[in-house]
């Protein structure tokens, strides 16, 4: 199976048309196989691009699925299977900017928009890495059903 999200569109909920929340469960298959989930609740504020070059980079471009990944890896509530059912993923910094560059690429964002963001999550993103993972998250729930 070739690597995708599944579920596009996502079905979000927003009250102020930056924050949003997912309303379903999303997956994306990784090109090394793995499975993810992106759980009912998940949040994003969209690509975390400066306001001054929004009008180049909006927050959500072509690679808002990319970024709500991202956020989600980032924020430590992506789920990963494990082959009977699923676990938090817990990925390191580099494996969460090496699967939004992936996602990115899958999506078709140009070249250079990915390229772009991918080395400015790289270059400035362990602060927010960081502090992502030391709020407390509302743990998504494991689930026994089986991967889409």
């Amino acid at each position: 199976m070739l690597p995708c999200f599944q579920n596009l569109p996502f079905r979000v909920a927003t009250l102020d048309g930056r924050h949003f929340t997912l309303l379903a469960d999303v997956y994306y298959l990784a090109r090394d196989g793995a499975r993810y989930r992106l759980p009912i609740g998940a949040a994003s504020d969209g690509a975390s691009t400066p306001p001054e070059v929004w009008p180049l980079l909006p927050p959500f471009g072509p690679y808002w699925p990319a970024a709500y990944l991202h956020d989600t890896a980032y924020r430590n509530t992506l789920l990963a299977w494990n082959g009977t059912t699923w676990v938090p993923a817990a990925l390191p910094k580099a494996q969460c900017d090496n699967l939004l560059l992936e996602a990115m690429e899958i999506l078709g964002v140009d070249l250079i928009q990915r390229r772009t963001i991918y080395e400015a999550v790289v270059l400035a993103g362990t602060p927010a890495f960081h502090q992502d993972r030391a709020e407390p998250s509302s743990s998504p729930t494991k689930s026994e059903a089986q991967p889409k």
